[in-house]
């Protein structure tokens, strides 16, 4: 584990407590644009040429010389988060010589404790706190992506507007009663939601939003009426009563990410082998059983249930995920774009841009055999 300056600790617990404009703390000049400006592998684009996917059984493993431990938080189990939770079953990091626990919490305990030394990566959303957590010297960095698109998850509404995204009218959406995930818009997972306003020339102000903390119940209310549209996605969409509901909008385009993993730039520099490491093992993972309609392999969703505390029929409801772990520039700026459109989400001053934010360089080289 490493250890940085208190200063980022308490940075972190602030902004992940209430999403403040303001703090006691500010960036100095050993803060997050220092940082990245000392770090010279960063990688924030994908050069043109490079691919992160390969074939069965590669990367190949590289060992470490000495044992090393990684602590990963992850805020829940599912689908999205089955490369690094198959890669531990399948015995893949224990080729690299690498430890590796798992530690449950929501995503802002989860990047408080990144911040405070306790975790060595976060696998979260790019939530606002993550942008605000930057701005304020912490030196957090997107290291990763999760997945190209997310298979059936999106807005649903309810078939009195509409029976598919092609005859739906995001007009429509003014004054109506939609269920969101906690944090609303200030959530990336709300993405398809922030596009369907902007596409009706909408305001967040028009649309009614209600969060739900437990999100089988919001199903159930698109379900019975008392509300009008939900953000959901697998495994809750096999709640949805067939008839009653259509996806409306995609959770996010193929031109951004919403999520990944998160790391300081501690595991970049000083424990930088370890970082690869993990991402071998995680790759490795993905071009040897996640690769192409992988549902279809009986073993291999029978060990993906067993990690993930579901039934294979629950996982199958939706398509295999298309896994990518590219962050594409653009993610950065089109989150930045709905976070500011809610007042009092993102602290005030100059944009965050990709290149001080995401670092794909453990990435790459660990699909290098690096």
């Amino acid at each position: 584990m490493f250890r940085f300056h208190r200063k980022w600790a308490v940075c972190v617990t602030v902004v992940a407590a209430g999403l403040a404009l303001t703090t006691g703390c500010a960036p100095s000049g050993n803060g997050a644009g220092a940082s990245q400006a000392a770090d010279a592998r960063q990688v924030s684009v994908l050069p043109a040429g490079v691919s992160l996917a390969g074939g069965p059984g590669t990367p190949q493993p590289k060992p470490l010389p000495s044992r090393e431990t990684l602590q990963v938080g992850i805020p829940s189990k599912l689908e999205l988060e089955a490369p690094a939770l198959l890669a531990k079953a399948y015995g893949q990091f224990e080729k690299e010589n690498l430890d590796v626990t798992f530690v449950t919490d929501t995503v802002p305990n989860l990047l408080t404790l990144l911040g405070q030394n306790k975790v060595d990566l976060v696998y979260a959303g790019a939530q606002a706190l993550v942008f605000n957590a930057l701005r304020h010297g912490v030196p957090i960095r997107w290291v990763s992506g999760v997945a190209s698109s997310a298979p059936d998850s999106g807005v649903y509404m309810s078939t009195k507007y509409g029976h598919s995204a092609a005859d739906f009218d995001p007009k429509t959406l003014k004054g109506k009663n939609i269920g969101v995930n906690p944090g609303g818009l200030a959530a990336p997972s709300e993405y398809g939601l922030y596009e369907l306003i902007t596409k009706g020339g909408l305001s967040p102000g028009d649309v009614q939003m209600t969060p739900f903390k437990d999100i089988s119940a919001m199903a159930q209310a698109l379900n019975s009426g008392s509300i009008d549209g939900a953000t959901l996605g697998p495994p809750y969409t096999a709640g949805l009563e067939p008839g009653a509901s259509f996806l409306a909008e995609s959770v996010y385009p193929a031109s951004i990410q919403i999520a990944g993993y998160f790391a300081t730039t501690s595991l970049l520099d000083a424990h930088r082998a370890a970082g690869v490491a993990f991402f071998r093992a995680l790759e490795r993972t993905v071009n040897t059983y996640l690769t192409g309609d992988y549902h279809q392999n009986a073993d291999v969703m029978a060990a993906m249930a067993k990690e993930l505390g579901a039934s294979v029929a629950s996982l199958k409801v939706a398509p295999s995920v298309p896994f990518d772990f590219n962050v594409p520039a653009q993610s950065v700026d089109s989150l930045q774009q709905m976070y500011r459109a809610v007042p009092n989400t993102l602290q005030s001053g100059d944009a965050v841009k990709p290149g001080e934010l995401v670092d794909l360089s453990l990435v790459i080289d660990a699909a290098q055999g690096k």
